[in-house]
């Protein structure tokens, strides 16, 4: 069995795990990352149509690894953000008062994927490592030691961003919160005849929101992704449909944003739950991105998330006076993160909730609410501000 030594081990090459590895490497960590499948050049890569919704926040800090610069002219910026109602009669209109600022950027997780790979091959300190099938884990002061089938990995730190269904959690047994809804989400990419003109919307159905994000569009044609809530088995019927038939179910909901649908790309269906880890932390182990939480898509914040996690991750390892995976970092790590997705974990599980409900009281509230955020400017720049944040 082979035997390998790093400073630091990142389990999952998703782009939450990617970032960190960018992060810690460019911090002349010795970094090694694996995961169980190549995620890039597997045959399921080019079906995954999701796209990533980029916080301004996260923008800047994408920044300062100097990746964004290569992500940039595949990110469709978002300047306006249109709420509605179900019925349509009360809206809010969210847009930027910070002059150079966008409300977010909307990137294909498959091209965020490739950039980020090509981007790492620049580190001759860092390693990638296919077909690492984990089976054990051993924590201890001192160090960590991960196996696989074939590998032993001895290393000061280990990370994990092996998504909600972390097989490091399996086996070291941090607890978990988990909240299942009775939702999926269908994820269609469509071609359109109407420009978006750099604005997302979210429209508040009974049975779940559907929020429409402009994507980067090329050749005159306008495309856009739709990310719908909504039962799972209304969903699977409706994408059993025929694609003419589809393509008009569709076009009657949103035709009057996005105009006549010449195309649907891809379409996918994802069920909807929310998680939340007792800790985020355990001796010389920590957890980002899914593998810590992860948060109803109606504020299209889960992915933020993450990267806040990293962030924090990065101002950590680049101070000299704490070492890296000893127990005030992993400590220090956990005191950063956990009240922001402990916060947002609570918050988007109550707005859905909220807006699902039919109740008479319940449809008079949102109104007032909805009346009184887009009449008080204060109030919508805090919340911009915080969607953003910045």
């Amino acid at each position: 069995m082979k035997e390998f030594n790093t400073d630091v081990l990142i389990v999952g090459s998703g782009l939450v795990g990617l970032v960190a590895a960018h992060c810690l490497s460019s911090l002349n960590y010795k970094v090694t990352l694996v995961d169980k499948k190549n995620l890039i050049n597997s045959k399921n890569s080019f079906k995954d149509t999701r796209t990533v919704a980029v916080s301004e926040g996260s923008k800047i800090f994408l920044e300062s690894l100097f990746l964004w610069s290569f992500l940039e002219s595949c990110a469709e910026p978002i300047k306006n953000i249109n709420v509605y109602d179900r019925s349509s009669n009360n809206k809010i209109l969210f847009s930027n008062q910070i002059k150079n600022k966008k409300l977010g950027y909307v990137i294909e997780n498959k091209q965020f994927s490739k950039i980020l790979i090509n981007q790492l091959k620049k580190f001759k300190n860092t390693k990638v490592h296919y077909g690492f099938n984990l089976v054990n884990v051993e924590l201890n002061d001192r160090n960590t030691r991960a196996f696989s089938n074939n590998s032993i990995i001895n290393s000061k730190i280990i990370i994990a961003a092996d998504g909600k269904n972390s097989q490091i959690k399996k086996i070291v047994g941090n607890k978990t919160f988990k909240k299942k809804y009775n939702e999926s989400a269908l994820v269609l990419n469509l071609v359109h005849e109407k420009q978006l003109n750099n604005s997302a919307f979210e429209i508040f159905y009974q049975t779940g929101p559907l929020a429409i994000l402009p994507m980067k569009s090329s050749k005159g044609f306008f495309q856009s992704t739709i990310i719908w809530s909504n039962d799972d088995m209304f969903l699977r019927k409706l994408t059993s449909l025929e694609k003419i038939f589809l393509k008009n179910f569709i076009e009657e909901k949103i035709g009057h944003i996005v105009g006549k649908i010449t195309k649907i790309n891809s379409s996918q269906i994802f069920p909807l739950s929310a998680h939340i880890n007792d800790s985020f932390i355990n001796k010389r182990l920590i957890y980002v991105g899914d593998a810590a939480h992860s948060i109803h898509p109606i504020a299209g914040q889960g992915w933020n998330l993450g990267v806040n996690d990293v962030k924090n991750l990065y101002e950590l390892s680049k101070s000299k006076k704490i070492v890296i995976g000893n127990d005030l970092f992993c400590k220090m790590y956990n005191d950063k993160c956990y009240h922001k997705a402990f916060q947002l974990f609570q918050i988007t599980d109550k707005l859905n909730s909220h807006f699902l409900n039919s109740g008479n009281i319940y449809r008079t509230l949102s109104n007032l609410g909805f009346g009184f955020i887009e009449k008080n400017q204060s109030l919508k720049n805090k919340i911009t501000k915080y969607a953003m944040g910045v």
